[in-house]
C-alpha cells in the first residue's frame, strides 16, 4: 500500500491510499499512478503537479485505512489517525513517519483514462529507510502485514 501526499491551500498535508504505481523509466528516473477523477488528491496534484508517495511501514497500518475512508477536503488526516509527519528534502509536502520509502516527483505529464487520470511524473528525490517494514496488502487487500514475511 501506498499513501499519495498533495499539498493543501493552507500548506497542510493530504493523504490519500494509492493502490497501484508503478516505475516507467530509470533512466531519467519517473513513475506512473492513477487517481479516481472524483479525488481531492487529483484536484490538488492538478494544481500544484507535485507529490509524495509514502510507503508506509507497518505500524500505520490503521492510518492506511483511515486516509482511505474519506476525504481530505474538510478533514486534516493526520491529525484525525494520529499521524506524526516529517519533512522530505526539496518539497513543503509532509509525509508521516515511520515509511520505508519516499519517492518526491513532479508530474510530467497526464492521460485520460475514463473514470482515473495516469499520471506520468519525473522523479526528483528518493528517499528510504532499512529499518522500517513495509505494509502490504495480502489477499486482494482484505489483510494487511509486513510486505516481507520474517
Amino acid at each position: 500500500m501506498t499513501l499519495i501526499c498533495t499539498e493543501k491551500p493552507d500548506g497542510s498535508t493530504n493523504l490519500a491510499t494509492l493502490a497501484f504505481w508503478a516505475f516507467a523509466s530509470t533512466n531519467p528516473g519517473k513513475i506512473m499512478f492513477s487517481l479516481n477523477k472524483g479525488a481531492y488528491s487529483l484536484e490538488l496534484l492538478a494544481e500544484k503537479k507535485e507529490a509524495v508517495l509514502a510507503i508506509p511501514g507497518v505500524e500505520l497500518t490503521g492510518a492506511l485505512i483511515g486516509c482511505g475512508t474519506c476525504s481530505g477536503r474538510d478533514t486534516d488526516k493526520a491529525a484525525q489517525v494520529g499521524l506524526t509527519m516529517q519533512e522530505v528534502e526539496g518539497t513543503n509536502i509532509k509525509a508521516p513517519v515511520p515509511c520505508k520509502l519516499l519517492i518526491h516527483a513532479t508530474v510530467a505529464q497526464t492521460m485520460d483514462a475514463d473514470d482515473h487520470v495516469v499520471h506520468l511524473c519525473d522523479v526528483k528525490g528518493v528517499y528510504g529507510d532499512e529499518d522500517v517494514d513495509a505494509v502490504f496488502g495480502w489477499k486482494g487487500y482484505a489483510e494487511f502485514a509486513a510486505a516481507q514475511q520474517k
